[in-house]
């Protein structure tokens, strides 16, 4: 049995018909019955019951039509993925944390794909540690991480693209949400939302310990989205990078930090290693290099971002 006698079959079995089928097939009617004759005589079994008046599958017909469906399909679909392997697509292998969602990698990738429709961009959402290592291994050709000024090393080179203020965010329905900012010491006294130490190495405990304060910790949360949730639901306050004000929030206000506020802004940095990049990625970088250049506001440490951004 071959896959012309597989689609000889299917084609009877769905017409009920070998006229009808011939034509689908174009084919002549008698080359057709010819063809299920022998596939009957193989397998040893009758596949259709024919009579002047009908055609019907019988028992076993009925399990060849279904199996022999499936091995159609499947075959399609391997014809489908060799085709595509052969024409497959560039791509550049973008990681990225969260909060690069907020502002700037939106519009990146926007502008990128306008720019180069042929060029697949692959998103991979990791913690800046998971980048760093992948970046160095090759894993993933850019990576957008935050790494508190620590040098990524190993012939790796970096761009910061975005730089915004840090912010709190309250619980709405707390009497500190009705204020117009809070202080560092206000801030410290409330229960409070951090990510784990590994994730975020500086940016939140050294804000208070810089001030000779200690924040009552509660609750870590690895992403911005999940500290902004939970204090939408009532269990702390949290420390948030400016541009997640620009996304609705429920039961969240975003408050101005006063005080001795000594790591007053947080900053997004793009890491490459050139060494192990293409032409594909190296445009990507250029093209992320001369965007950031043309938005100066996005590396300005002191504006909180509002919409629109053009």
């Amino acid at each position: 049995m071959d896959l012309r006698q597989m689609r000889q079959f299917v084609a009877v079995a769905e017409e009920l018909h070998f006229g009808r089928a011939a034509r689908r097939l174009n084919m002549e009617q008698p080359p057709l019955s010819l063809a299920i004759k022998r596939l009957e005589n193989d397998l040893g079994v009758l596949l259709f019951d024919r009579s002047r008046r009908a055609v019907e599958l019988t028992a076993p017909g009925r399990v060849l039509l279904s199996e022999a469906r499936r091995i159609l399909a499947q075959t399609e679909l391997a014809r489908k993925m060799v085709q595509r392997e052969a024409v497959k697509l560039p791509e550049v292998r973008v990681s990225f944390i969260g909060p690069a969602l907020y502002r700037v990698l939106p519009d990146l990738i926007v502008r990128f794909r306008a720019a180069q429709p042929d060029v697949h961009v692959r998103l991979f959402e990791r913690p800046s540690p998971e980048q760093l290592q992948g970046v160095l291994a090759g894993e993933f050709d850019v990576g957008f991480v935050t790494i508190a000024g620590t040098a990524p090393g190993d012939g790796c080179e970096t761009q910061v693209v975005e730089r915004a203020p840090f912010l709190a965010a309250v619980p709405a329905h707390w009497e500190l949400a009705k204020k117009d900012s809070i202080s560092l010491q206000e801030l410290a006294e409330q229960p409070f939302i951090v990510p784990p130490a590994q994730y975020a190495p500086y940016e939140t405990l050294d804000m208070f310990k810089n001030a000779g304060l200690m924040p009552r910790v509660t609750q870590e949360a690895t992403q911005t989205n999940t500290a902004i949730s939970l204090v939408g639901a009532g269990l702390g306050c949290s420390q948030v990078v400016a541009t997640a004000s620009l996304v609705p929030a429920h039961n969240v206000r975003f408050l101005p930090i006063t005080g001795n506020v000594s790591v007053s802004h947080w900053e997004l940095l793009m890491i490459w290693r050139p060494k192990l990049i293409n032409q594909i990625a190296e445009d990507f970088v250029r093209f992320v290099q001369a965007r950031v250049q043309a938005m100066p506001e996005w590396l300005d440490a002191k504006a909180i971002p509002v919409w629109p951004v053009s």
